[in-house]
């Protein structure tokens, strides 16, 4: 390559860039690559375009424009990136590094889709739907080996494409260990005794969500995951709870996303809790905290956000050391087998004596510790705690 043809290309690149960043001019545009002083009919050079609108390519090619492009985005200003958003339609909120993932992976697609490439099992959609849950729990302010009961189960539906869909679970759960509730607990969750004293016990309510998921052909029809905010949810309060009502765990919630390893993994960020990734995508909470049903709705909608800019949601935490859950062959005299509703005669035991409950609260300290999948972006101080919390 000679001289002449090196600035030549420069040239060209700066241009498009600066189309990329829609500050070229008129005059600029109207500038032609091709020398005036031929007068010969000559086929015009395509324009080089961050934007791929040059037609079909190679792989290769795709890769170098993709690391084009994302240098260019690299250089935007935080105005540049929103008014780049606005103008192809995607939701201009949040913080910039946000907003330059946004924009990279919507000139991924573009680019994937523009040489026609077919996607890798990795890049294609690994759920149907995504079953957002945040469980809250009996606590004491000042016990430290309080053993913590479910007292709500809230659950919020969320599609694959990242719309948060109108179907809500919610029932409250009666405890057994400690059934009067401490002030602390009610001032934290707003749950108040009278609501615990008419509620079903948890056995029950477990039922009555497997009964909500099989009227929504979860685990039939559908492929889904558990989402929640963090591993406490699955592996330790679901956990204990199970084994305090004497009922197998499960097989739905052997396996789960954590959102906030989700979240620090796709963004490249930081560790964050709810209330940092909601500031980091332009949202504000919604309702009460330490409400479970507020909190899914939430968590859900930042499991929207995620989707919506391109995460691919993959299971990241799971469980082991628990019996699995036994499932039903059929139902009411219908279906098939591989439903995700347990047993009703399983869930529908009556509670043991005390000595049989304080047997599984001595089960459940011997075992059962959460297998953490090793991600980019791992929360270390959460998982100690987390580990600290499950040895007291």
């Amino acid at each position: 390559m000679n001289e002449g043809q090196s600035q030549d290309i420069s040239s060209g690149w700066s241009l498009a860039a600066m189309d990329f960043l829609g500050l070229t001019s008129s005059k600029q545009a109207e500038t032609s690559p091709v020398s005036q002083e031929n007068t010969g009919p000559v086929r015009a050079r395509p324009k080089q375009r961050l934007d791929g609108a040059s037609g079909l390519s190679t792989e290769a090619e795709v890769s170098l424009k993709l690391s084009r492009i994302n240098g260019s985005i690299n250089e935007m200003t935080k105005q540049q990136i929103q008014d780049k958003l606005a103008s192809i339609g995607l939701n201009t909120c949040g913080v910039k590094d946000v907003l330059k993932k946004r924009l990279k992976n919507y000139y991924k697609r573009q680019k994937s889709a523009q040489c026609n490439r077919a996607l890798t099992e990795d890049e294609l959609l690994q759920f149907d739907y995504l079953v957002v849950i945040d469980f809250e729990a009996t606590c004491s302010e000042t016990n430290d080996n309080f053993v913590h009961e479910i007292i709500e189960f809230p659950a919020v539906l969320v599609d694959a494409k990242g719309q948060v869909l109108g179907e809500e679970f919610q029932r409250f759960c009666r405890p057994k260990l400690n059934p009067k509730l401490t002030p602390f607990c009610t001032e934290l969750t707003g749950i108040t005794q009278s609501q615990v004293d008419r509620a079903q016990d948890f056995p029950e309510v477990l039922l009555e969500f497997e009964e909500w998921m099989a009227s929504h052909k979860l685990g039939t029809q559908y492929k889904f995951a558990v989402l929640t905010d963090g591993p406490w949810d699955m592996a330790r309060f679901l956990k204990t709870q199970t084994e305090i009502s004497e009922v197998q765990f499960p097989s739905w919630a052997r396996h789960w996303i954590n959102l906030r390893k989700a979240y620090t993994t796709f963004y490249r960020c930081g560790k964050v809790n709810l209330q940092h990734m909601l500031q980091e995508l332009g949202m504000t909470f919604e309702g009460r905290p330490h409400c479970g049903l507020d909190d899914s709705r939430n968590i859900a909608a930042i499991a929207a956000h995620l989707l919506r800019d391109g995460c691919i949601m993959r299971v990241n935490e799971h469980i082991r050391d628990v019996r699995p859950a036994v499932l039903s062959g059929a139902r009411g005299g219908k279906g098939g087998g591989g439903r995700i509703s347990s047993s009703k005669s399983r869930l529908t035991q009556k509670q043991s004596q005390a000595g049989g409950e304080r047997q599984a609260t001595d089960r459940r300290r011997q075992h059962g510790e959460v297998v953490d999948i090793p991600q980019e972006g791992e929360n270390l101080e959460d998982l100690l705690a987390y580990l600290k919390l499950q040895r007291s």
